[in-house]
């Protein structure tokens, strides 16, 4: 009985690793960690940090951080990541960098195409499971191996607008031991469709629908639709829904000029939800423009080049 408890849960936990990535609340505010097309205005350097602890009460279930720094400068664009997940006794540790060019195609389009090359690492600690009594000697040790994967994308950005596809992860690796029947593949296919429409575009309020769809093999196909706010070039409010049962809640605020934080709170409405359920997700961020100010630039806030009417920071 001992067996079949254990291998349940070693198999619900390869299960949800299976997909090995992890779904962003917060995608319109982090594009570039799933497609290596995206990019900021022209001159522009800055980061972020990402926090997500998934479904908080139910032991061993996912958390993961995320840290990225960019540089751009006039149509060449860099972006260097790291990424740390763990789920039950799997852990995913991730380096990778990517490099973006984009061409202008019209008065107020441009388009970005990127390519991504990453280095992973998976490993299986089956040591820090617990057994009711005794254990299982084919459920010990640790795995530990090691692989690179390489990723593609495409952006376009206009006045109101903008559309990109992703694939972060091109091939499907055989970077672990194929030998072992509880620790096989784990890097699969991901493709990244997102959009977003400006609707209102005014001093006090800009609201733009936003939309994310994410096809991973051997995963049901996933999908986000979000209703974003900007007031006052300050305070960010965003409600959404996703297929998998699950409402979006974001709240953030811009603060000085080149800062923002963006929390989110994901609410299961399903069977998991009376477990815990509850799944929590934090942004750090800073741009700054060479130049300008950055705020000024990035699409989520007011600028000359989104705006009726060119207007000066709220900040000079």
């Amino acid at each position: 009985m001992k067996r079949v408890l254990v291998i349940i849960a070693v198999l619900m936990s390869f299960s949800g690793i299976s997909q090995n990535r992890v779904n962003y609340s917060q995608y319109m505010h982090n594009h570039q960690l799933f497609n290596p097309a995206f990019v900021e205005e022209s001159n522009t350097i800055g980061g972020s940090i990402l926090y997500r602890n998934q479904w908080m009460g139910i032991e061993g279930t996912p958390s993961t951080f995320i840290g990225d720094a960019y540089y751009g400068f006039r149509a060449h664009n860099f972006n260097i990541q790291f990424l740390y997940d763990k789920i039950t006794v799997f852990k995913h540790l991730e380096i990778g960098g990517s490099y973006s060019y984009s061409i202008k195609l019209g008065r107020e389009t441009r388009m970005s195409l990127g390519l991504k090359a990453t280095y992973n690492q998976n490993t299986a600690n089956y040591n820090e499971l617990s057994y009711f009594d005794g254990g299982d000697p084919s459920l010990s040790g640790t795995i530990k191996k090691a692989g690179v994967n390489f990723g593609g994308g495409l952006f376009f950005r206009s006045k109101h607008w903008h559309a990109g596809v992703g694939a972060p992860y091109i091939f499907n690796n055989n970077n672990v031991d194929a030998t072992s029947t509880m620790f096989g593949d784990l890097s699969y296919q991901h493709f990244y469709v997102t959009g977003g429409y400006r609707i209102v575009d005014e001093y006090g309020l800009q609201f733009y629908p936003s939309a994310m769809i994410k096809f991973t093999k051997g995963a049901p196909l996933a999908a986000s639709v979000d209703m974003n706010f900007l007031l006052r070039n300050r305070f960010w409010l965003s409600g959404g829904y996703r297929i998998d049962n699950t409402v979006v809640l974001s709240a953030g605020l811009i603060l000085w000029e080149d800062f923002k934080v963006i929390y989110s709170y994901d609410l299961g409405l399903g069977k998991v939800n009376r477990f815990g359920g509850m799944t929590h997700e934090l942004t750090l961020g800073y741009g700054m423009s060479m130049y300008k100010s950055a705020f000024q630039k990035r699409k989520y806030v007011n600028n000359k080049g989104w705006r009726k009417k060119p207007r000066r920071s709220r900040w000079k």
